[in-house]
């Protein structure tokens, strides 16, 4: 093959080099998933802004004031006309994606709905009771309650589909998070810490940071309660270590089936995810109690909510050690 020729096939070949990524879009299933997600949203909205019954937000939540739901005093009619627009741009935005790689103003709506439907919309309810589930209580279970959980359905697909669809790749991204994966793994381990000990602290019958009093004030069988919810702490910051060990990467021998086996990646990065997502949702909403005074502190009682002000950057620095991770184990050979 002649030098004209062999250059003559390098510059026919290239395009579909570079439109890997936009190909790699258009075959991914996040955009339409996305898309449908969209279509059941706004068609919600439009249901609720013509006067259907159910909804969710406001008035319809009798519990949003004591909780600090963001959305206490939104209106049913605005409400779903509003979602009913979201979800007609949403289905546009999608159907853009899966012809295109996510740039620009789709990049920038994916995101946002990804942010809003995550972490404005639901609230200290969804960690609370995903705490109760290991307690085997689900009376509070309602509707408010699954319109969240729909919601952040919503947003991790769109979260998804912005991943997919992105311009560029990680090149070089591995090497630069070597640096910091470490740091921020065991920051995020040591974070869980204060919550989890302070409940367990409680279930031993150590008034850790509250009068002598409260603890004899609860129910006979309280300790039970505190010590789950100590103990999914201390289970979460070991499991985070996981990020940055063997172990997370390989099953140990020890396990029956599974020993010596890959962790399959999303095994570990969809519950550190999903984990993240709640505690920024409460501890963001904590922080906002604290800076406009709907609670205090002292030095008495500093154990009710103190340990909680752990939780939002416990959460993000999770999100961190488990973006690194990811970086990490797809680079892997």
């Amino acid at each position: 093959m002649s030098e004209t020729e062999m250059r003559k096939r390098a510059r026919t070949a290239r395009p579909t080099v570079e439109t890997g990524i936009e190909t790699r879009a258009r075959r991914s299933w996040t955009a339409p998933a996305a898309g449908l997600w969209s279509v059941a949203f706004g068609l919600t909205g439009a249901y609720w802004a013509l006067g259907g019954a159910g909804f969710p937000l406001g008035a319809g939540d009798p519990r949003a004031d004591q909780v600090g739901s963001l959305l206490a005093s939104v209106e049913q009619g605005p409400t779903g006309a509003v979602m009913a627009a979201l979800g007609l741009l949403g289905a546009l935005v999608a159907v853009a994606m899966t012809r295109s790689a996510a740039r620009g103003l789709s990049f920038v709506f994916a995101w946002t709905m990804c942010v809003g439907l995550i972490v404005a919309v639901p609230d200290v309810r969804v960690m609370q009771n995903f705490g109760y589930l290991f307690m085997g209580y689900t009376g509070l279970w309602d509707g408010p309650l699954l319109f969240m959980l729909f919601c952040i359905v919503g947003g991790a697909l769109w979260a998804a589909a912005a991943w997919a669809g992105r311009d560029g790749g990680d090149s070089g991204g591995g090497a630069r998070t070597v640096r910091w994966a470490k740091p921020v793994t065991y920051l995020a381990a040591v974070l869980a810490l204060p919550y989890g000990i302070s409940r367990i602290s409680w279930a031993m019958g150590i008034p850790l940071g509250v009068p002598d009093g409260f603890l004899a004030g609860g129910q006979q069988d309280a300790w039970i309660a505190e010590a789950v919810l100590g103990g999914l702490c201390v289970v979460g910051a070991l499991l985070t270590l996981g990020l940055v060990q063997r172990w997370g990467e390989v099953f140990p021998r020890w396990i029956p089936f599974l020993g010596g086996r890959r962790v399959p990646v999303w095994l570990a990065v969809a519950p550190a995810l999903c984990a993240s997502a709640m505690l920024i949702q409460a501890g963001s909403r904590l922080f906002l109690w604290m800076v406009t005074g709907q609670i205090t502190m002292t030095a008495e009682d500093w154990g009710s909510f103190g340990p909680g002000l752990s939780w939002l950057p416990w959460g993000l620095a999770l999100v961190a050690a488990t973006y690194a991770y990811h970086l990490r184990r797809r680079s892997a050979p």
